[in-house]
């Protein structure tokens, strides 16, 4: 099925910071921006609109994107109070309607769908505490028009590269394995992502990594990593370790072979053959 998807940018010297962006035929339109331009959103027609929103990172050395699903009654002007207390954004991608048709309820049970959706994104790490285990009450007459926003929403988000699909299927028989036997786990490459397979198995950091002349940055760093997957359900508890439930992406091969073996690895040289992928 074929789609047009129509771009406004407000000011051609921030096109890269700020857009509008809608299928013409829906009444969902979007709106990407940094977190420099709120303001000018929130001049911006519809850019005050019942809205249900996601906050997203850069992905820095090689991390799963991080993201925060919210709602607001107000638009990007809920954007403000995220300045100060959640540090960790840098752009966002807000979902309105042209008339102001959602309502609160509406706005509720989006919100909560796509953290439940997110919990298992095998691409992005979810950033909200408040994980919504309860299901918002929507009426069997008023849900198909909700999830009919949602597939509109979750369009718009592969038009802008981002899919928040769930993904335990096998999608290659192309694996690449640890050189030592002592470890569990298969790699893939796909659209330029090295994807830990569901199954493979992660540690901890070990604990000597406490000590170590970072002055424990990589302990740390890698045992919050770990908790958030235990905490969004991507991973589950193992005799030996930790086990995916869904596949894991990352922007670079050491961020798998990191948590393979509880250490710093080039992961380049940490598996069989995927070296020979930098001379291709």
């Amino acid at each position: 099925m074929e789609k047009v998807v129509t771009y406004l940018y407000p000011d051609t010297e921030k096109a890269a910071n700020l857009k509008v962006f809608q299928d013409r035929t829906n009444q969902i339109k979007a709106f990407y921006f940094t977190r420099d331009n709120i303001c000018e959103v929130e001049r911006l027609e519809s850019g005050m609109n019942y809205a249900v929103y996601f906050l997203f990172d850069k992905s820095a050395d090689g991390e799963m994107t991080k993201v925060y699903v919210g709602q607001s009654k107000n638009g990007a002007n809920r954007m403000e109070s995220h300045q100060a207390n959640k540090l960790f954004w840098s752009y966002c991608l807000m979902f309105v309607t042209d008339n102001n048709s959602f309502d609160a309820l509406t706005i509720d049970y989006m919100e909560y769908y796509f953290i439940q959706k997110l919990k298992k994104s095998s691409q992005f790490s979810l950033e909200n505490r408040d994980m919504r285990t309860n299901e918002p009450n929507v009426s069997i007459y008023d849900r198909p028009t909700v999830m009919s926003y949602v597939d509109q929403i979750n369009f718009l988000l592969r038009a802008e590269g981002i899919d928040l699909s769930e993904n335990t299927a096998i999608i290659t028989n192309h694996y690449y394995v640890p050189k030592s036997s002592r470890y569990k786990a298969k790699l893939f490459v796909k659209d330029g992502k090295f994807v830990l397979a569901a199954g493979s198995i992660i540690s901890r950091p070990i604990e000597s990594s406490k000590d170590w002349k970072d002055g424990g940055k990589f302990y740390n760093r890698f045992s919050s990593i770990v908790d958030d997957f235990v905490a969004d359900g991507k991973i589950r508890p193992v005799e030996s370790g930790y086990e995916p439930v869904v596949n894991l992406s990352f922007n670079s091969p050491s961020m798998a072979s990191n948590l393979i073996s509880g250490r710093a690895e080039n992961g380049w040289l940490f598996f069989k053959g995927l070296n020979k992928l930098r001379d291709v």
